[in-house]
């Protein structure tokens, strides 16, 4: 029995490394793509620390990509990070950063926003709207996978949990528009401007969508005769914990035991299917949850 649950144990860390692997892979790709395909050609903004890099990129040596720029403007962002973050944390962030720049760097050498058609493309609401939504998309991805692609949202992170700062968010985006209009200005045109803008809105309505899609969760409550079965398939088919206690009803006055268990949203179909299968008879509820922090969903001890 031993050998198998460490059997299990290491199927589970490995399948744990293969999916974090693959989603650094993805949102790396998902914001290079989004900067150099999107927004940067067509000379858009994208705010925060990117946008900085853009505006040093302006009077830089052109074998300065933008892709290294971002990554040197990173360096004392992640050594900060030592200092508040796990060893996990930071190393994501780290090979996140390393990719995302190299992304960059390949994609303007290879000159593929130009082969591609979508520099100077002719409807440039689209190319705001799709650069800031992959971006978003891959900071998203990050976020879900405990890790970071350095810049202002690092920043974030280090002030939440070092200082408890309320509202962060809406400093950073205060941030990401002076950085768009100081770009703006540089470049004296007021079209950059209001594209980047549209860009940004894009970026923060997608973040909200995808990382609260990845947040949110369900709480199931199920007052039932016998718990053993139900709290079994909940750890061997869901692969979730689940807390039980016995109740007393006020109007039958029999003792029953209630199983609490949260689930990700996905998962909410089949959890209801285990619950139908297991325990018919039983009186069960569920909660919807936007967040959950702890053990099995976003960590606290980033």
């Amino acid at each position: 029995m031993k050998k198998n649950n460490r059997i299990t144990a290491n199927t589970r860390k490995l399948y744990g490394v293969a999916r974090d692997s693959a989603i650094i892979l993805l949102a790396s790709a998902s914001v290079a793509f989004g900067m150099e395909l999107f927004l940067a050609p067509n000379g858009m903004n994208a705010g925060g620390v990117l946008g900085l890099a853009q505006i040093i990129a302006l009077y830089a040596p052109k074998y300065l990509y933008l892709g290294i720029i971002y990554v040197i403007l990173n360096i004392p962002v992640v050594v900060l990070a030592c200092f508040f973050f796990s060893k996990p944390f930071v190393a994501k962030t780290l090979v996140t950063l390393t990719l995302t720049g190299a992304f960059m760097m390949l994609l303007r050498l290879f000159g593929l926003a130009e082969k591609l058609g979508l520099q100077d493309f002719a409807n440039l609401t689209l190319i705001a709207l799709a650069g800031g939504a992959l971006i978003a998309i891959g900071i998203a991805l990050l976020l879900s996978a405990e890790g970071s692609v350095g810049g202002t949202d690092i920043v974030a992170l280090m002030l939440q949990k070092k200082y408890r700062v309320a509202n962060v968010s809406r400093f950073f985006l205060i941030f990401d528009l002076i950085v768009i209009a100081v770009y703006s200005v540089m470049l004296q045109s007021l079209t950059a401007f209001f594209y980047s803008v549209a860009a940004l809105a894009a970026f923060q309505i997608t973040l909200e969508f995808v990382f609260g899609s990845f947040s949110n969760a369900v709480m199931f409550e199920i007052v039932t005769d016998d718990s053993a079965a139900v709290i079994k398939a909940i750890e061997e088919e869901l692969e979730r914990g689940s807390t039980m206690f016995r109740a007393v009803g006020t109007y039958t006055q029999q003792t029953k035991e209630v199983v609490i268990c949260v689930v990700r949203k996905r998962q909410e179909a089949k959890a209801r299917e285990l619950v139908k299968k297991l325990a018919p008879n039983s009186f069960a509820y569920t909660i919807p949850i936007k967040e959950v922090i702890g053990k099995g969903f976003r960590n606290v001890n980033l």
